[in-house]
């Protein structure tokens, strides 16, 4: 079971670290929330089921995040981010076994928080943030294609701040 996990954990770590190389916000948040449900699948196998659960609320956030500018979520924006914030931690801590299971709440926490954002800038910037967290967690619980995942979106997501929004600068100002 396993190897079957960690299989499914390369093909979610490639799928969610490709999400942050696209310039979009709607590539990134497809991309982002398609890898939530193989991470889902790989913590079940390996019995790693704070993660599971947790990543199955992401899922749904996500799906939210991608609907943020139609109706209730746009009128009651701040209200659906606390919502989907407390969400998360209620979730979590239903699960909660000891101090290690704060790891993938936190990690959800900051990722969710950054697809709220309207700027990919934000959106990568604070993403990085959950990365850490998720590294601790999966190296805890034998996941570990997730957890060089971590390593290799802690990279990817930086290779994108560097490209996108400091080298992008840098050329408007040569520009101008």
């Amino acid at each position: 079971m396993k190897i079957l996990a960690n299989v499914l954990g390369l093909c979610a770590v490639a799928m969610f670290v490709f999400s942050y190389q696209l310039k979009s916000r709607r590539g990134i948040i497809f991309f982002n929330a398609a890898s939530r449900v193989l991470y889902v699948l790989q913590y079940i196998l390996l019995g790693a089921f704070e993660g599971a659960l947790l990543d199955i609320v992401a899922f749904f956030v996500s799906l939210l995040c991608s609907k943020s500018n139609s109706g209730f979520i746009k009128k009651h924006f701040l209200l659906t981010v606390i919502f989907s914030n407390v969400l998360v931690v209620a979730v979590g801590l239903t699960v909660y076994e000891n101090i290690f299971s704060l790891l993938p709440i936190l990690g959800v926490i900051f990722e969710t928080l950054a697809l709220w954002l309207k700027k990919e800038r934000g959106i990568r910037a604070v993403s990085l943030l959950g990365a850490p967290f998720w590294l601790a967690y999966n190296l805890l619980n034998s996941a570990y294609a997730s957890a060089a995942g971590n390593v290799f979106t802690l990279v990817s997501i930086t290779v994108a701040i560097v490209r996108y929004d400091f080298l992008k600068k840098e050329v408007k100002k040569e520009q101008k």
